[in-house]
């Protein structure tokens, strides 16, 4: 089958998601200790509804989690290696900030403890007991209900889950494929995807979802996307027109029931569901949207020179979503200290933004370009010559 060429302007995405994080993060405390007013300065507006870019990523994840099923299904690479594959992506570097994280919180409660510095907003979770270790260890949080070391890692935990659903439709659709054809392997593990989809929105929609499929959806949106950009006669064994119906109408129905989800929460007819959680199901809906949109056009639009910045930044967007809540406070209290604070807080925002990204390029060099895999680097550094 042909190679699925890469879409480029995700790396955009990402990095865009990234940068708005740390935005978020880099105003959060200040807006939250002082005069309301700074609220609604634009740039800290903005900046405050950060916390979308977190499913942006959820999105991507999505589609680039279902392509790399795709890859092991057709590739003949069993579950195994795709879940050693999806580890070794995501805990090494989470380990190593992990540490970072332990050492920076002990330095800031001695600060704290001494006076040396004013008591951050963010109280920093850190406890003894080998649940909490053991939970923070693993990505288990949530399960085993304890602190989070940063809380930037919750999304994480979401990541891990989402992954592990993907890996058990995999595992399905390779007996699948043994049995009757790689063909009917791909539809069922399409058809896994969509299914794992209705049942959690209508859960959802009934007021009874639990962790993590309160969030499976938005990244399943980008799961479902790639069946839909991406199949074509070459690229997908069996293609034929009965297929493609099947995959527009899965697609289809989908959006129809994201849509009335929607609706009936803005209307108040959803028990149990909060206002924003109809907001991140509308936002990813639109990215998604945008996203097929601009697929056809994506080698030119990723060529376009206002984007270099974005992919720049989105190559070590993981680093940087890592790094940057241990980084933060310092920085946001060394700004304070030399007055940079109330109508000049917007200098330190931007410094902490610097800092950011510099700290997240510099972990990636050191920590996870190590566990990257080499295809991944080949593609990065094709795009940086070109």
């Amino acid at each position: 089958m042909q190679r699925i060429s890469p879409f480029r302007t995700l790396d955009a995405f990402r990095g865009f998601a990234a940068l708005w994080v740390v935005m978020d993060h880099s105003c959060d405390r200040f807006v939250a200790g002082n005069d309301p007013r700074f609220a609604h300065v634009p740039l800290y507006a903005f900046s405050l509804q950060g916390q979308l870019g977190v499913f942006l990523f959820f999105v991507i994840s999505g589609y680039c989690i279902v392509a790399a099923a795709h890859g092991a299904l057709y590739s003949g690479k069993t579950v195994g290696r795709y879940a050693f594959e999806r580890c070794r992506r995501i805990f090494p570097p989470y380990w190593c900030v992990l540490i970072l994280g332990t050492l920076a919180t002990l330095l800031l409660l001695v600060a704290e403890s001494h006076h040396w510095i004013p008591k951050i907003n963010h109280p920093q979770a850190f406890e003894t007991s080998p649940i909490y270790w053991l939970a923070n260890l693993t990505l288990t949080q949530s399960e085993f209900n304890t602190k989070f070391e940063n809380i930037v890692f919750w999304s994480l935990c979401y990541e891990i889950c989402f992954y592990a659903i993907v890996g058990i439709w995999l595992f399905v659709a390779k007996r699948i494929a043994k049995a009757r054809g790689i063909a009917a392997g791909q539809l069922a593990l399409i058809l896994g995807l969509a299914f794992t989809t209705f049942a959690t929105m209508i859960t959802l929609m009934l007021g009874r979802s639990i962790f993590p499929f309160d969030m499976w959806h938005e990244f399943a949106f980008g799961g479902l996307l790639f069946y839909l950009l991406e199949s074509k006669p070459g690229t997908v064994a069996g293609y034929s027109p009965r297929l493609r119906r099947i995959i527009n109408g899965l697609v289809a129905a989908t959006a129809v029931v994201a849509i009335a989800f929607v609706v009936l929460s803005q209307l108040g007819m959803l028990r149990g569901i909060y206002p924003e959680h109809a907001l991140r199901t509308a936002f990813c809906l639109g990215f998604c949207l945008l996203l097929a949109l601009i697929r056809p056009y994506d080698e030119k639009i990723a060529a376009s020179r206002w984007l270099h910045p974005l992919i720049w930044i989105g190559a070590f967007s993981y680093s940087l979503y890592l790094i940057h809540g241990v980084v933060l406070p310092f920085i946001d209290v060394a700004c304070r200290k030399v007055g940079l604070d109330h109508d000049r807080y917007w200098i330190a925002f931007w410094i902490q933004v610097v800092v950011a990204v510099l700290c997240g390029k510099l972990f990636y060099m050191v920590v996870e370009r190590h566990f990257v895999s080499t295809r991944q680097i080949k593609r990065l550094e094709e795009e940086h010559v070109a």
